[in-house]
């Protein structure tokens, strides 16, 4: 299969072209140097490509997305629209969209009342940022060009990804990566500053677990979008305190109370993941978190 990857650098790309090559496939990557905003671009890239896993995205911390809303929907918005003009024309076989939790309307996330985000809740649509409503949108995108002009098209809502060899820029690194930095960077009995209270709850999916699911969906006749992540919910002080506990040190939690925290309880409904593709995590926060602190100590170490 000749197969195409956009965002092929980005921490999920690289792992997916890895991933891709290892079943035998013929996979090219593009990343930032080939600018998809640009159509001709696109239409190059998609050129005698059979599959197309189309992750380019400008992303980031919830700081991140929280400060840069026209900058997000502006690129973001405009990679989808070439890419799935360039699909069509091109005459791609199937093409692939990472969409987000974040398409999830705030009523179900904006108190500690959990609610398990099952995928028909994305309507009536009210996501709690600019990221989420352009995630939204580019998904109708691509369901309208499934819909009109015969394209495959296969939607993977992804919850809070992580995993070694992501970024470590504290303005774009995801909580995982952020913390596990910040945990060592204290030490024993030292001081990890976390923004808000503490008390916000998040899901997290390791990359492997995630990459089995993509594939799995891509391979199917599921034509509707689906949640790929975790079910198993950790306040961010928990996350803190198993980061830690891994390390074998104690630390003092400070909450910065005037920082950006994000929605108060984000967890998705697995049931279709499971039922129609079989898929299941398998890999514990407790495994997953020992490799992320693995990596971020070798980087620690070349430094």
């Amino acid at each position: 299969m000749k197969i195409l990857v956009t965002g092929s650098k980005g921490f999920i790309g690289h792992y997916l072209v890895k991933y891709l090559k290892n079943k035998g496939h013929k996979v090219k990557g593009v990343d930032m140097e080939s600018d998809l905003k640009n159509f001709d671009n696109a239409l190059k890239a998609t050129k005698g490509i059979e599959w197309v896993f189309n992750l380019a995205s400008l992303n980031g911390s919830i700081e991140f997305t929280t400060n840069n809303h026209a900058e997000l929907v502006h690129n973001n918005a405009l990679v989808n629209l070439n890419m799935a003009e360039a699909c069509y024309r091109n005459g791609v076989k199937r093409a692939f969209f990472s969409s987000s939790a974040c398409v999830y309307p705030l009523r179900y996330q904006n108190t500690d009342k959990v609610h398990a985000l099952k995928e028909e809740d994305v309507s009536p649509a009210d996501p709690d940022t600019e990221y989420g409503w352009e995630k939204l949108f580019s998904e109708h995108v691509w369901l309208d060009y499934a819909r009109d002009r015969g394209l495959e098209v296969r939607i993977a809502r992804f919850i809070n990804i992580y995993g070694p060899e992501g970024t470590l820029d504290i303005l774009k690194s995801k909580a995982p990566m952020a913390l596990t930095k910040k945990v060592l960077d204290a030490g024993d009995g030292g001081d990890v500053h976390i923004w808000g209270d503490g008390k916000q709850k998040r899901t997290f999916c390791y990359i492997t677990d995630l990459l089995d699911g993509i594939y799995r969906l891509m391979k199917s006749n599921i034509t509707e979008p689906i949640n790929l992540g975790s079910n198993e919910l950790f306040s961010i002080d928990e996350l803190v305190d198993l980061i830690a506990e891994i390390e074998g040190i104690k630390v003092n939690k400070i909450h910065q109370l005037d920082k950006v925290q994000g929605v108060r309880v984000r967890q998705a409904d697995l049931t279709k993941a499971e039922k129609l593709l079989g898929w299941k995590r398998k890999v514990s926060m407790r495994e997953g978190l020992t490799e992320v602190n693995k990596y971020v100590k070798s980087l620690k170490q070349l430094r």
